[in-house]
């Protein structure tokens, strides 16, 4: 087996075990020569935002894309609008303001400056950071695009590291982690001169913020959030149904009725991923709910 496999099988065993973020930080600089310092000269900090369509990641088209890149001492921002002749939702125009009339003379995405910059840096020793990444990349993808950057998902770190957060939506991290009190001093580092909820340029500004406090939980190791980002989330207090309040946590639930987590598999897990993840991890520990569980979704499936 490689390396890599046997490394993947190592972190599966480590989750299996119900093992806290901390030791999976500390598996990966023990077991593998990965910790990566913030001012390694070789690497580049890609932080990145698009605004597209809608949030349809096979049929909406990127209209916007920003990103800051930081390597070393050196700092760059690029931002641009893109033309599409797509139709554009409603409902993402009320969260970006962009408007059709504003992309009338703008560029095709593949031809901008902001995309051009960020094909030469299109390399595996350089870091895709952004937050929920999945539309982000699906536009780019779109437009032709594989990656090949380390990638880095601010979102799914933030629920491995910041336990105590309200919630994982970026405005509400920004104020709550305080990260609105460094905007002015770090868009003055990389040159933005406007920072504007819900737009791109400014979104990569509040990546490259929580990122610094993200790694600082990590002991200024790049590696460890990139781990983080393929660790599945496993949930820990039931915020939701009739346990809502009760402080109750998974673990002490499976113990008294594991039954919960076999409706929960076949019915609000398939819609919420970090639940999914949690609920097969404690069924997997039990066989016989574990193939109940299975058995039920499939049956689920036949009427979808």
């Amino acid at each position: 087996m490689s390396d890599l496999y046997n490394e993947l099988q190592k972190l599966k065993e480590m989750m299996n075990d119900s093992i806290s973020t901390r030791e999976v930080v500390e598996h990966t600089h023990k077991e593998q020569d990965v910790s990566v310092p913030f001012s390694k000269k070789d690497m580049a900090l890609i932080f990145l935002d698009v605004e597209a369509t809608g949030c349809d990641g096979e049929n909406d088209k990127m209209i916007q894309l920003a990103f800051l890149k930081q390597k070393d001492d050196e700092v760059e921002s690029y931002n641009d609008l893109c033309f599409t002749d797509g139709k554009m939702s409603y409902t993402a125009m009320g969260i970006h303001h962009i408007t059709p009339e504003m992309l009338a003379e703008a560029c095709m995405a593949t031809e901008t400056e902001s995309y051009k910059a960020l094909e030469k840096e299109n390399s595996a020793l350089n870091y895709f950071i952004t937050h929920n990444n999945t539309l982000d990349v699906a536009m780019l993808e779109n437009e032709g695009m594989v990656l090949k950057m380390k990638r880095i998902d601010t979102d799914v770190c933030a629920r491995h590291l910041l336990k105590d957060a309200e919630n994982y939506k970026l405005q509400t991290l920004r104020y709550q982690y305080g990260l609105y009190r460094k905007e002015k001093e770090a868009a003055k580092k990389f040159g933005v001169a406007d920072i504007r909820a819900h737009d791109a340029l400014g979104d990569a500004l509040l990546h490259h913020l929580l990122f610094e406090l993200l790694l600082e939980k990590v002991n200024d190791d790049v590696n460890a959030l990139v781990t983080l980002t393929d660790t599945p989330v496993l949930l820990e207090i039931i915020t939701f149904g009739k346990y809502k309040d009760q402080d109750m946590t998974f673990e002490e639930l499976f113990q008294a009725d594991p039954m919960d987590f076999v409706w929960m598999y076949t019915h609000t897990a398939i819609r919420w991923k970090d639940l999914e993840n949690t609920v097969e991890h404690w069924l997997q520990k039990d066989p016989y709910y574990w193939k109940m569980a299975q058995e039920k979704r499939k049956k689920m499936s036949w009427f979808d």
